[in-house]
């Protein structure tokens, strides 16, 4: 994984990137999904419980993740905050080709303030994202009250360019009143932008991922059904953004520019050539039990684990003449 920090325009905010490697194995992943996470803190902070373990769990579901901390207190004031998400979702779409994202599917996800934001960045931002994710957002201008600088109202900005919406809040949430996510489904409604929300009866304010693990140690901040809003998200971005490609008939049906050892067995073995290649040097690999399940193993691996079926030197000379044949050469 790739991680790295960069420092935006507005004074002390920073986009942290969480980048998967890309791997052969896993051809069908090579440009991910992304997720901009706005993490909450009434424009104060920014949590550390929405910030990383909100990443980590997208990461575990084969999105690439990026991490805003944008202006807050005396800098707060609208846009500055927007401008931040602006100039974030605008770095990762123009950094796309070199961080493996796909740019039309950027999803920015926020909690309570940074549920505010990524609205904002919805319905009013110059370059918006193509899915929102709002957890326990603020979205009404009444709650301007308990923050440094007073806030928009995000519902009346909807429009039919704001993106497919995912909600979800508690109904007894006392400082963030369940009334904002209503507001903004009802908005949404009203402008016929798709939307999916859940209202968990239980749970506090703040739960984020709503597991011991994010919990700070408060058992206020842990919910065992507040905590399916993850899973259910995930099931709606899969309809919004369409789940990973995983259509092949079995892991060696991947395309490739040379053959050589390091490329699967099932590749290598489908070209007549090479398979007569491989065979002159290991025809214990014609009759092996294990064939099959060896097929999605590079050939180097498949030598190692046979306990060194060649020498270094033969590996390479195999590797040498398996370069030799044409990749469109089927026999």
């Amino acid at each position: 994984m790739k991680h790295f920090t960069l420092n935006l325009t507005n004074s002390g905010v920073t986009l942290t990137a969480y980048l998967l490697d890309e791997s052969a194995e896993m051809p069908n992943v090579a440009v991910r999904p992304a997720i901009l996470i706005c993490p909450g803190g009434g424009y104060r902070g920014c949590s550390d419980r929405e910030a990383e373990p909100i990443a980590m769990a997208f990461l575990a579901e084969g999105y690439n993740a990026f991490v805003l901390r944008y202006s807050l207190n005396e800098n707060a004031a609208f846009p500055r905050p927007l401008n931040d998400a602006e100039e974030a979702i605008e770095r990762i779409r123009s950094n796309s080709g070199e961080w493996g994202v796909d740019p039309e599917r950027v999803a920015a996800c926020g909690f309570s303030a940074g549920g505010h934001l990524a609205a904002a960045l919805g319905t009013m931002g110059s370059m918006r994202p193509n899915a929102l994710i709002l957890g326990y957002p603020c979205i009404l201008s009444s709650m301007s009250g308990i923050l440094p600088a007073p806030i928009p109202d995000v519902s009346q900005a909807v429009d039919g360019l704001t993106p497919p919406t995912f909600l979800f809040h508690t109904y007894s949430d006392s400082l963030v009143p369940v009334n904002n996510a209503l507001a903004f489904a009802s908005a949404l409604e009203h402008a016929k932008v798709p939307f999916e929300m859940h209202v968990f009866q239980n749970g506090a304010h703040g739960l984020s991922l709503a597991k011991a693990s994010t919990s700070g140690g408060s058992r206020y901040m842990k919910d065992t059904d507040a905590a399916k809003w993850f899973a259910l998200c995930i099931a709606w971005l899969k309809n919004v953004f369409q789940d990973f490609a995983a259509d092949r008939e079995g892991a060696w049906d991947v395309p490739v520019d040379s053959f050589g050892v390091d490329v699967t067995l099932g590749v290598l073995w489908k070209n007549a050539a090479c398979k007569r290649l491989i065979l002159e040097r290991l025809p214990i690999l014609q009759e092996s039990p294990q064939l099959e399940d060896a097929m999605g193993v590079p050939l180097r691996l498949v030598v190692e684990f046979g306990g060194g079926l060649l020498t270094g030197q033969q590996l390479d000379e195999l590797d040498a003449d398996l370069r030799e044949v044409p990749v469109d050469i089927k026999a």
